[in-house]
């Protein structure tokens, strides 16, 4: 019987990766599914310091499922040839970004023990993740289009819960391979 993440990840195979960016520092994140204009309600007030003068309400468009990448090491492949990593240069890290952009998601692998997950594309790509030394982490998370979020530690526990749950409330369970 399928695992609550293999069911998960199966739902955002065949879908292509749109949006591919890199973050504050090695973050990178990727957008599956139809495309969303979230806008705020909320009108977020200048502050002096940011330098900004204007009021803003913040809009952008996210896809019905965002896969995240943080806090752990990582590797962008092309081909079996290595594009960037979780220390290269910004550049290479956006140029990276920009080859998976576009590729079909085909299937996701985790090993046992290690908690290595393997993102594979249909054109080549490899998206590698593999857990900080000592240090447990949530490696990576998938935000479903139910709202809710399904999380990867580096001791091999997930969660799955309400998008909306605070870190400290949330429940880590083993995870069965």
């Amino acid at each position: 019987m399928p695992r609550v993440w293999q069911n998960l990840l199966r739902r955002v195979c065949g879908k292509p990766a749109w949006l591919v960016r890199r973050g504050y520092g090695s973050v990178v994140t990727f957008e599956f599914g139809r495309p969303r204009l979230k806008i705020w309600n909320k009108v977020l007030k200048p502050k002096r310091k940011a330098g900004r003068k204007y009021p803003t309400r913040p809009a952008y468009v996210k896809g019905a499922w965002t896969l995240m990448i943080y806090c752990c090491h990582w590797e962008i492949r092309q081909n079996r040839r290595k594009l960037c990593h979780s220390e290269s240069s910004e550049k290479r890290m956006e140029q990276a970004c920009g080859v998976l952009n576009g590729q079909i998601l085909t299937r996701v692998t985790v090993k046992p023990g290690s908690f290595e997950t393997e993102f594979h594309f249909d054109l080549g790509g490899l998206l590698r993740t593999w857990p900080y030394k000592g240090e447990t982490m949530e490696m990576w998370n998938l935000r479903c289009p139910t709202g809710r979020y399904f999380g990867l530690r580096s001791d091999g526990t997930y969660c799955y819960c309400s998008g909306d749950t605070k870190p400290d409330e949330k429940h880590w369970r083993r995870l069965a391979l």
